[in-house]
């Protein structure tokens, strides 16, 4: 928490806590500019980490380092008054802006560090600029909460401090390892001096870090309530955060004391239309782009405007590019609020009483984007996208009540549940669901589009008998009117249903209606998904001729659909090559979409089972056995597509025995190459002195085969028939047919070709 003190670095009154990387950096950005503002949001430490970085200076040996505080300067005194008051020590008072003889030569090698410029920010930059300019010697380090903007200025962003990560989440060493959760864990021993993160509250403290943003001021001011709540209370209790961190240090300035005065002081600094912003923008919790902006500002402010208010609003820190979700999300000028910076802005949108202006144009915004799935079949993979960036958003749309005769609810639930496949999402949903069923007309025309997410979260759970009720009854509201596209996906979904309860006729009749629905509305994507599944039912009916002409009608579209309906095609495509023995391609494409769904591992499943099954045609017997036992992991297939098929469960427990078999070949011929050692030889082995001689390998390399069998499967090798290998090793053409089937059981391969690639490898090895 920052002091209002002017002049020398004093020594701090609390230890520093983490900030590693950026007490490096901004160290080295120091030694190559002469102006480096540190800019962050209220309360993310920036003055704490000014100070510290001019602490790092002095031990190298600087001199001169001076620090002017402005947090208190206002209109009763000018910043050239307030620094000059600083340096009096120092330098004679006015020299600063005075052209005295030798004062730049005097002021060579300083550090001034000014804090708190935010609020004098014009006056603040027009001093510093003549400073810089006059005294050549001299360096600034100042701390605001928008940067100076003026030539040679180095901005550096302060962030909140690292929260702990998805895979760090199993032990309290493991939590500690968060700088906001060993800040946190610091300043509540201040208080409560045999405060320990334990394994049982180590989890509470990483969610009230994580609610607060990693930010510590809220956190410290947190901590020090660990004296009246325990961890799991404190975090209970922080939905009104505004109320509850009240109580900082009496050191501390006015503005530092409470989180709700840090927020106060920056919201009083934003001009009239950036705090009306500033307040709609409260009801994103997912963060927001230029559009969404401009809808929930409705007609107040011309759209034109919006992407200048937003520039404003980051260049003031209050809110911010995505630090933790990657590059595409900045580049596509998307923003985000810190959760505890939105609870403040939501509270001025409540007292103000605009949370209806702002939720109507929420509603509004989001209905006209999920709107294309209710339109189309199978909405484009960058509909798709975009939609699905806004999850978070959609969910919290929903949960705020609203009229019972909104129908937009259906559509957006509907959406809701088609964009997010997590296995998480499902209690919830399902609540969302049943709620916008209950409550709004049952004659709305977005009703099958709810019943769709209705059926498909009964799926997901396995109600399988729920789900197809209900689809069917979406189907029928559907089919009441003019075909639709919506028709078409609903049909697609009850075929897939049909089929894993053992309904083909069924399946292929409702596949087949959906196929002529899509193609007689010129719906391309949706009909290529669709001969793409007709496709895999000529497949598994062993018609290879007839399943390629279909796939190859289906691939040059299906590519531009969401991985839910691209994964099942090209797992098809793939499953096609296999069996053709055209492993390279059926590689790509298993390979090809696994980059797109990573966020869907039920779908990400059988292409990894898929690229399995190639490892092992391949003998590489480890990296399919890795590759099956990962799949697994990630959970049974809940589309009803090839996945769950039982053509392709044989096919992928063939891979399972092959590699299996594959595996103990080799072991069983290691273990027998070991038997065949002398004992001189085991002792020179075991010493690392040598290796024994090669004969004895070839000796034991026959592993589960007979010699009889190793025989035959080395003339396989040379491409000769059953009946040239009954002439070459003088038995009858039936029993090398005998040989041949055994040597497929024991390794559990498929045909001549893969034995004699065994064979061939197993040579080389």
């Amino acid at each position: 928490m920052a002091t209002e003190t002017s002049g020398d670095l004093l020594t701090p009154l609390s230890s520093f806590v983490g900030r590693v990387d950026e007490m490096v950096e901004a160290s080295r950005l120091l030694r190559g500019t002469r102006l480096l503002t540190l800019t962050g949001t209220a309360g993310a430490g920036k003055t704490r980490l000014a100070l510290e970085v001019a602490r790092k200076e002095q031990r190298g040996g600087r001199q001169t380092i001076m620090v002017v505080e402005l947090g208190t300067c206002g209109e009763q005194e000018s910043v050239a008054s307030r620094v000059s008051a600083a340096l009096d020590s120092h330098i004679d008072t006015g020299v600063l802006l005075a052209e005295a003889r030798g004062a730049g030569a005097k002021l060579a090698g300083w550090l001034l560090v000014i804090d708190n410029c935010e609020h004098v920010i014009g006056e603040c930059g027009l001093l510093v600029g003549r400073l810089l300019a006059r005294y050549p010697g001299l360096q600034i380090l100042a701390t605001s909460r928008e940067a100076l903007r003026i030539p040679g200025e180095t901005v550096y962003p302060v962030n909140g401090l690292p929260l702990p990560g998805p895979d760090g989440r199993s032990s309290a060493t493991e939590y500690l390892r968060s700088d906001a959760v060993r800040l946190f864990a610091d300043r509540a021993r201040a208080v409560v001096p045999d405060f320990e993160l334990t394994q049982e509250n180590a989890a509470d403290t990483g969610a009230v870090c994580e609610r607060l943003g990693g930010l510590p001021l809220p956190i410290e001011l947190a901590a020090q309530l660990i004296r009246t709540f325990s961890v799991a209370e404190l975090r209970k209790r922080l939905d009104d955060p505004l109320s509850l961190l009240v109580g900082g240090w009496r050191t501390a300035s006015a503005r530092h004391r409470s989180w709700r005065a840090a927020l106060t002081w920056s919201y009083d600094l934003l001009k009239p239309m950036e705090q009306l912003l500033f307040r709609r923008l409260s009801v994103f919790p997912g963060g927001f782009g230029v559009d969404a902006a401009a809808a929930v500002l409705t007609d107040e402010v011309p759209a034109s405007l919006v992407p200048e208010l937003l520039t404003a609003l980051e260049s003031k820190s209050v809110i911010q590019f995505p630090t933790s979700r990657g590059r595409e999300e900045a580049r596509a000028g998307r923003f985000r609020m810190l959760e505890p910076v939105r609870g403040y802005a939501h509270q001025k949108l409540l007292d103000l009483h605009e949370e209806e202006q702002a939720y109507e144009g929420l509603t509004r915004w989001l209905t006209a984007l999920v709107s294309p799935l209710w339109r189309t079949g199978i909405a484009p993979l960058d509909t798709w996208r975009t939609a699905g960036a806004e999850l978070t958003n959609l969910r919290h749309a929903l949960e705020r009540p609203a009229a019972d005769d909104d129908e937009r609810r259906l559509l957006l639930v509907g959406g809701l549940v088609t964009l997010d496949t997590s296995p998480e999402a499902g209690t919830d949903a399902a609540r969302l669901v049943h709620s916008a069923l209950r409550a709004a007309n049952p004659e709305s025309r977005y009703r099958a589009i709810a019943l769709e997410g209705a059926a498909m979260l009964a799926v997901r759970r396995g109600a399988h008998i729920e789900a197809l009720r209900v689809l069917q009854e979406a189907v029928d509201r559907e089919r009441a009117t003019a075909p639709s596209p919506l028709l078409g996906r609903l049909l697609l979904r009850l075929s897939l249903l049909k089929e894993h309860y053992g309904d083909r006729s069924g399946a292929l009749e409702d596949l087949t209606a959906s196929a002529r629905v899509s193609e007689h509305l010129d719906d391309g994507l949706t009909f290529a998904v669709c001969v793409g599944h007709l496709a895999r039912h000529e497949l598994t009916c062993g018609d290879l001729a007839s399943a390629a002409q279909l796939i190859d009608r289906a691939l040059p579209a299906v590519h531009t659909v969401p991985p839910e309906w691209q994964c099942d095609v090209i797992n098809v495509a793939g499953a096609l090559a296999v069996e053709r023995d055209d492993l390279s391609a059926a590689e790509r494409y298993f390979a090809e979409p696994l980059r797109s769904v990573r966020e869907g591992p039920g779908q990400a499943a059988g292409l990894i089972e898929g690229l399995a099954v190639v490892a092992v045609r391949r003998l590489q017997f480890d990296r399919g056995l890795h590759l099956i036992s990962a799949a697994e992991q990630m959970g049974e297939s809940v589309t009803c597509g090839l996945r769950s098929h039982p053509w392709w469960r044989h096919r992928v427990e063939a891979a399972r025995t092959a590699g299996m078999n594959g595996l103990a070949t080799r072991a069983d011929r290691e273990l027998a190459w070991g038997r065949s050692l002398r004992s001189d030889d085991v002792v020179a082995y075991a010493l690392g002195d040598g290796q024994p001689s090669a004969p004895t390998r070839d000796e034991a390399r026959h592993g589960p085969l007979s010699p009889r069998q190793w025989a035959v499967a080395a003339l396989l090798i040379k491409g000769l028939t059953n009946r040239q290998i009954a002439s070459r090793i003088h038995v009858s053409v039936r029993t090398v047919e005998t040989h041949v089937r055994n040597i497929r059981g024991t390794l559990g391969l498929r045909s001549r070709s893969h034995i004699a690639a065994w064979a061939a490898q197993t040579q080389q090895e």
